[in-house]
């Protein structure tokens, strides 16, 4: 920025004029019943979903994500994606846009689209979002103090997000995601077929090569290495941890069917002995899976 040519002014330190647009729209939070399904959209601006709690899948592109509670993800502008909800669930969503170019170009290349609840880019949006979804109330009657605030925690927002996408060096490449997106689908996939050869021909996953992250990464055609590298790069977290989510989600829909043994879960979830799985359960959920199951 250059300095002020009056002379009256010479010695002047200048802050940034700022001329732009901030959009926050359909900002909203609602509970629905699993099966609940928003059919394939798209939109100009950008999308954030946060699981407040339950569970849904959302087919982004070529790619899918299962959020459990406490994950966001956020949907760049013009992708299409449908949403289908897997366990009651509560959920915090909103769009957004804004006229500064290069804030959304960093968004779009480096920005994370994935965020699971335990790790650090999680972390760092929460407040802002928590103060934001506070301010919804049931008579949806706002006043002006309320739409200051609700600009304020939107700013909080933006402003972590910039953090986040200043300090990600690199771009996440096509090539990224397309490889990222290869192994999630290939887990969700060979989860569900695991489970389902197991409860329909009695095929022992246990005996019959169970899946594993590196399996399916050799079936993308890459290293494990640089697979679990891509991976983390754009969903920010592991294969194996999101393999684990995976699992979660799964051992709490097959824990509401009451004649389904917790043994013949564990063997299903590929664990060679069902105290491993209980305490996994409880390291996830601070519950045993029979204190879950009666609940």
């Amino acid at each position: 920025m250059e300095p002020y040519h009056s002379k009256t002014l010479k010695n002047a330190l200048r802050l940034p004029a700022l001329s732009w647009r901030l959009t926050f729209f359909g900002g909203h939070s609602q509970q629905v019943k699993a099966g609940w399904h928003i059919e394939t959209e798209r939109h100009l601006a950008f999308e954030l979903i946060q699981i407040l709690a339950g569970s849904e899948r959302v087919h982004l592109a070529q790619d899918a994500f299962v959020l459990t509670t406490g994950n966001i993800l956020i949907i760049p502008p013009n992708l299409d994606h449908d949403i289908t909800c897997l366990q009651d669930m509560s959920y915090f969503n909103f769009h957004f846009g804004l006229d500064d170019q290069e804030l959304s170009t960093r968004l779009i290349e480096r920005g994370l689209i994935y965020y699971p609840r335990s790790t650090q880019q999680n972390k760092e949006l929460v407040p802002s979002l928590t103060e934001l979804w506070r301010l919804i109330r049931p008579d949806m009657q706002y006043d002006f103090d309320t739409k200051l605030k609700v600009q304020r925690f939107f700013s909080d927002f933006l402003i972590s997000l910039n953090w986040q996408t200043t300090i990600r060096e690199q771009a996440t490449s096509l090539t990224k995601l397309k490889y990222a997106g290869m192994i999630a689908s290939g887990l969700q996939q060979q989860l569900k077929k695991q489970i389902f050869d197991f409860n329909h021909h009695g095929i022992d996953p246990r005996l019959n090569a169970a899946l594993t992250v590196k399996k399916v990464i050799s079936d993308a055609q890459i290293s494990l290495s640089y697979g679990s590298e891509v991976f983390k790069d754009v969903y920010g977290v592991s294969p194996r941890a999101y393999l684990s989510e995976l699992k979660l989600v799964e051992a709490k829909h097959l824990l509401l069917i009451p004649d389904y043994s917790i043994l013949a879960i564990s063997t299903a979830l590929g664990y060679n002995e069902q105290s491993h799985f209980a305490r996994q359960f409880k390291r996830w959920t601070g519950m045993t899976p029979n204190q879950y199951r009666n609940r």
